[in-house]
């Protein structure tokens, strides 16, 4: 397959992104090349101009020599230009791209525009459809599609509100805009449940629980772990996904267990999360998404004759997971 490859933090230029987003960024768009390539894959990728030596020298370190390597093919963003342009040109001009997966943050519509030109373009989305992202990337209308079928935090509509102290003086309060929800706070351990979704089929195939470790931000965690309450916390997940149609390949759902062992779905997050730096399958995830889109396109071809009657169910194994922790901007793997 040929495969278009974007990550946001490494092929934007975007100059505000924080070292610590930038980092995430990076492993996960590692960890697919790594995948994507090691499968025999070509992959079309954009590195911005300003991150361009940082990130070749990175890669020659993990047994990518880019020099040499034929099936991996690169445009740099330059300073000055418009990523979305970039992006359209080179999806106009290549017309042997077979697929492509986005990862971007789903804030200012980020993701769900990249993800409308690639359907634009007719390529294969290794990832959610804009129609799954639209509702799934906006906190707010995720509640209102799985409020009345999961646990989920009571959440207020986006407005303009004032926050004051109960007992305040002197005026002091503070102003929450529109663009921000009110969430009602639940105490428990955050988790975090990754999955593969087939959009066409409508199956649901559950990977792994990993444990988060949140302070203030996300910090690391620990993928693949065992749990008493797993088969409940799957059943759960799989109720509040199949309520927003064009969820498509990875999915990650974010979940707060409390002590009394109740299961919150906090957040569906329609894109690849940075679980995926430490989820080994058998086959490799890389190769799941692929399968798992190229599956759904070929049930849909009619006159595929080889597909009639034919299970295309992902088979697959899920090796033992790892620990990562974040340290002075970058992660330590245990």
């Amino acid at each position: 397959m040929n495969i278009f490859l974007f990550e946001y933090a490494v092929s934007s230029g975007d100059k505000e992104i924080n070292d610590n987003i930038f980092e995430e960024g990076y492993l996960m768009y590692k960890t697919l090349l790594n995948d994507f390539i090691n499968n025999n894959h070509t992959v079309y990728t954009i590195i911005s101009e300003n991150n361009y030596n940082k990130i070749v020298n990175n890669l020659k370190n993990v047994n990518l020599n880019i020099s040499n390597i034929d099936n991996l093919k690169i445009t740099i963003l330059k300073n000055n230009e418009n990523y979305n342009l970039k992006i359209e040109e080179l999806l106009k001009n290549n017309k042997n791209i077979n697929c492509g997966l986005i990862i971007a943050p789903e804030c200012d519509n980020i993701l769900y525009n990249l993800t409308k030109t690639l359907e634009k373009y007719n390529i294969l989305n290794l990832g959610c459809f804009s129609e799954g992202i639209k509702i799934a990337g906006d906190k707010y209308l995720t509640y209102l599609k799985i409020k009345n079928v999961v646990n989920t935090p009571k959440t207020i509509k986006p407005n303009n509100y004032i926050v004051k102290d109960i007992c305040g003086c002197g005026g002091e309060h503070e102003i929450i805009n529109n663009n921000k929800i009110i969430q009602e706070y639940i105490k428990g351990e955050n988790y975090s449940f990754s999955f593969i979704v087939s959009n066409t089929n409508n199956k649901i195939y559950p990977l792994c629980l990993n444990k988060q470790y949140i302070n203030k931000c996300y910090c690391g965690g620990e993928t693949n772990i065992n749990h008493n309450l797993k088969e409940k916390i799957i059943i759960q997940c799989k109720k509040a996904l199949k309520e927003i149609n064009g969820l498509n390949g990875y999915v990650g759902v974010d979940i707060i267990i409390t002590e009394n062992n109740e299961i919150y779905i906090l957040e569906i997050n329609p894109r690849i999360t940075t679980s995926v730096v430490g989820i080994n399958t058998t086959p490799s995830l890389g190769s799941l998404l692929i399968d798992n889109i190229v599956n759904d396109n070929n049930k849909n071809n009619k006159n595929n004759k080889n597909n009639k009657n034919k299970n295309n169910d992902l088979k697959y194994t899920i090796n033992k997971g790892i620990k990562f922790r974040r340290n002075n901007g970058s992660f330590e793997f245990f």
